[in-house]
């Protein structure tokens, strides 16, 4: 009966169809996004693509809306768009603009249909998985082991939130041409098509107008050149010419135009900041690889208080050296092998400049699952890479199955979940903002949040939601602190109040979106906001503020003031304590910090 099953599916992982219905199969699996809506960025790109009057940004710009112009952040800081502590050099914009046109058809198409928006992503998707059946195919033959290799692909876990999260779509396009751009390479390389030898660079560049992630492509054809290439080693690299020049062509671009980020520590800048790029990477490409082939999420990292990121770490690090003592002789073995190892390895780069998140994860996937095939294959067939010992052949069969289990039991069957999995986690952040009044007064107010946990979600997101819903929304934001640490606020004068907080104002999931830890700020700094100033009191030892004077110019009681506290899962109104008095606020926690409160309920540092 299991040999049957093994023919059987072996039979299936051959068949001539297989790039359709393994995109089918990933489709299916993803189906339940055509019913989260829209969720977190989404309705920022909503109401940019909408071309709402309070929007001056052309909806082709959605990705890249400011790339540091000070008069621009000056008004974004003063509407509460940012953050006061958002550093005047602060910059977030990316050069995505082939993603923005597919959005852009959206809603020129079906505007008031997000479930024809998802629709149009998972054919994207469906699209991506296909080729890297077809790519699969071509390097390793029309193998079962080519079969499985797309199999694990289609099914991985880590590729459904780019599927399922319509502001990720630009994941699916830079990857989709960069496998494309793999895909005419060999073809040009191998079978001498001329006509893919032009198309080639040409899919790169599509790659890279829809997202950074289609760098890593140069990273395969490097590995192309390395292990696959036959020709002699000046032919080699010259075939790679064409597509470094491609790059080089459009980081000119990046620069000179002012995309890119500064300023954060949530991104990072690898031309700028080369030495925090490279700390960044080796802390965080041990926990994205963690993602890639354990059952824990890279995204867990986030999700944890900071002094837990180190037993990711140290788990991801576990995994990297596990991995390398059962695939060394595999790797040593085989070109195809080598090809797959470094490809994924160089695709950890440019995500390594970006939080860790197995939506990353889609060029890591294709060379890891062409690893995991090629090693199944190894172990049931015994090849002669084989250690011969028993014991090393009875945890290398472990491996198998624990392999088998992650990636062909476990990913498909919560893929499902995780795609559906936006919409139970975006609707409390419209649940906090819908508790934000909307009386026609407060459009002639400044809006004073006093404790929010989260800064982009549920502070900078209210205006938002309150355009898009046809509802009144604050002149002006001001935000005290944000983070899930208990505030303390003392009134000093009719005008002022000073607030301490344990933790600084960097706490939560987000908390250094808006600036780096290498730029600290002093005791003494002011911010200067209209009818606001800050003024930072103490900071701790690292430059992160503490204690701040806010200063408002009428007194708290104004009614130009509406004066909000975050408590439980939304708003409530806040009443300043009176001159010389206290008033201690508990930790807010946010959608995003169900871990860090239990975390801090049971004492765990």
């Amino acid at each position: 009966m299991l040999d049957r099953a093994v023919v059987a599916l072996k039979a299936w992982l051959v068949h001539p169809r297989l790039p359709g219905r393994l995109a089918v199969l990933a489709v299916v699996l993803t189906l339940p996004a055509l019913w989260i809506g829209w969720r977190f960025d989404d309705h920022l790109h909503r109401l940019m693509m909408l071309g709402h009057a309070e929007v001056e940004t052309h909806p082709l710009e959605v990705f890249s809306s400011f790339r540091g112009d000070p008069e621009i952040l000056r008004d974004y800081v003063d509407t509460g768009l940012f953050p006061w502590w958002t550093p005047p050099d602060y910059r977030l914009a990316f050069f995505r603009y082939l993603s923005a046109v597919s959005m852009w058809i959206d809603y020129q198409v079906w505007p008031d249909a997000p479930a024809l928006m998802h629709l149009h992503s998972l054919a994207w998707y469906a699209a991506l998985v296909a080729v890297a059946t077809l790519l699969y195919r071509r390097l390793l033959g029309v193998s079962w082991w080519a079969g499985l290799a797309a199999l694990l692909y289609a099914v991985d876990d880590a590729h459904v939130t780019p599927a399922a999260w319509l502001a990720n779509r630009n994941a699916l396009l830079a990857v989709l041409f960069g496998i494309l751009c793999l895909w005419s390479f060999d073809r040009w390389r191998r079978d001498g098509s001329t006509r893919d030898a032009a198309l080639s660079p040409i899919f790169l560049g599509l790659g890279l107008c829809s997202g950074e992630m289609a760098v890593a492509a140069l990273g395969y054809l490097l590995a192309y050149a390395l292990f696959l290439d036959r020709a002699a080693w000046r032919r080699r690299l010259a075939a790679v010419i064409p597509h470094a020049m491609v790059v080089i062509a459009w980081a000119t671009v990046y620069r000179t135009m002012d995309f890119g980020t500064h300023g954060s520590d949530f991104y990072q800048d690898p031309i700028g900041r080369p030495t925090a790029f490279l700390g960044a990477f080796f802390a965080r490409a041990p926990v994205l690889l963690l993602g890639q082939w354990s059952p824990i999420p890279a995204d867990w990292a986030m999700l944890f208080p900071d002094a837990a990121f180190w037993s990711f770490w140290t788990a991801g690090v576990a995994v990297i050296v596990l991995g390398t003592v059962f695939l060394t002789p595999l790797i040593r073995r085989s070109r195809t092998a080598r090809f797959w190892a470094v490809g994924m390895t160089c695709s950890l780069v440019p995500i390594a400049a970006v939080a860790p998140a197995n939506r990353l994860l889609l060029f890591v996937g294709l060379g890891a699952m062409g690893l995991v095939a090629e090693f199944v294959r190894g172990v049931l067939e015994g090849a002669d890479w084989m250690p011969t010992r028993r014991l090393w052949r009875l945890s290398e069969q472990a491996a198998v199955v624990l392999l088998a289990l992650t990636h062909l039991v476990v990913a498909p069957m919560v893929s499902p979940f995780l795609a559906y999995s936006l919409k139970p986690l975006g609707d409390p952040m419209v649940r906090a903002i819908a508790s934000v009044p909307d009386d026609p007064r407060i459009a002639g107010q400044d809006l004073v949040l006093v404790n929010p946990p989260d800064y982009l979600f549920l502070a900078t997101s209210i205006g938002t939601l309150k355009i898009l819903e046809g509802k009144p929304y604050p002149r002006r934001l001001r935000v005290l602190v944000a983070g899930t640490s208990p505030v303390e606020v003392t009134r000093l004068d009719e005008s002022s109040l000073r607030v301490r907080t344990e933790e600084s104002i960097y706490g939560g999931v987000l908390g250094r979106l808006f600036r780096s830890r290498y730029d600290p700020m002093r005791p003494g700094q002011r911010f200067e906001l209209t009818g606001m100033t800050v003024q930072i009191a103490r900071t701790d030892a690292e430059g992160n503020p503490v204690e701040f004077v806010h200063t408002f110019s009428v007194p708290l009681e104004n009614p130009s003031l509406r004066w909000l506290q975050w408590e439980q899962d939304g708003y409530v109104p806040f009443v300043p304590p009176s001159i010389g008095n206290s008033v201690t606020l508990s930790a807010s926690y946010g959608p995003f910090d169900v871990v860090r409160r239990n975390w801090r309920g049971t004492g765990t540092p």
